[in-house]
């Protein structure tokens, strides 16, 4: 498994601690895991932990802003590499596989942890900028029929959620196939269910 986290050169201990944390988050919860968890995995003092994020809702703060920050730029580098809704489409399916792949923890976090249980202010996951992306890609296709008209909601349901469904039994350890083994199926079976037969 790949890291996730690029080092950070002004603060090698900082990403050293995000990467236990999200680790450990995935392995024991947010709430089974202690300061003295974090500073066993990552060999990082206690202090150094609350010099950087103050404390544990701080650490899984930052984490949250880190991934989403991370998931954002992945995506725009994908939309701003092609052209075409549909080409977008199977773009970002393919890439949301192969990251689930490289990173489960990251994806395992961002699909099971419960973030508003202990981040009770922050936006909820899918209504962050990784998300929106997702959905504005279809309704985009909605603007230039390449969709058919229909409730931008649904339309990115049917685009997207069976994909994370096919992560989450990958994660799961539930596929009889690989997870790529399914990729140009599903994104041609959903990309079926939303376009716009009658291009005009």
């Amino acid at each position: 498994m790949q890291n996730f986290f690029h080092v950070d050169a002004a603060s090698p201990l900082k990403t050293k601690v995000l990467t236990s944390a999200l680790s450990l988050f995935v392995e024991k919860g947010y709430f089974n895991t202690s300061i003295p968890d974090l500073v066993k995995h990552s060999g990082v003092s206690t202090g150094t932990i609350y010099k950087h994020f103050g404390d544990k809702q701080g650490l899984a703060n930052s984490l949250m802003e880190c991934l989403v920050e991370e998931l954002y730029q992945q995506e725009m580098a994908i939309v701003e590499s092609t052209t075409g809704t549909k080409a977008r489409y199977r773009a970002l399916v393919f890439w949301i596989m192969q990251f689930s792949l490289d990173y489960p923890d990251v994806m395992s976090f961002i699909l099971y942890a419960r973030h508003k249980d202990y981040l009770p202010n922050s936006s909820h996951i899918c209504s962050s900028k990784p998300f929106m992306i997702l959905r504005d890609i279809i309704q985009q296709g909605i603007e230039s029929q390449e969709v058919r008209r229909m409730d931008e909601m649904v339309a990115a349901s049917l685009a997207f959620g069976s994909v994370l469904r096919m992560v989450q039994l990958h994660l799961d350890g539930l596929l009889e196939k690989p997870l790529m083994a399914y990729l140009d199926e599903l994104t041609e079976s959903a990309w079926r269910a939303i376009e716009n037969p009658i291009k005009t």
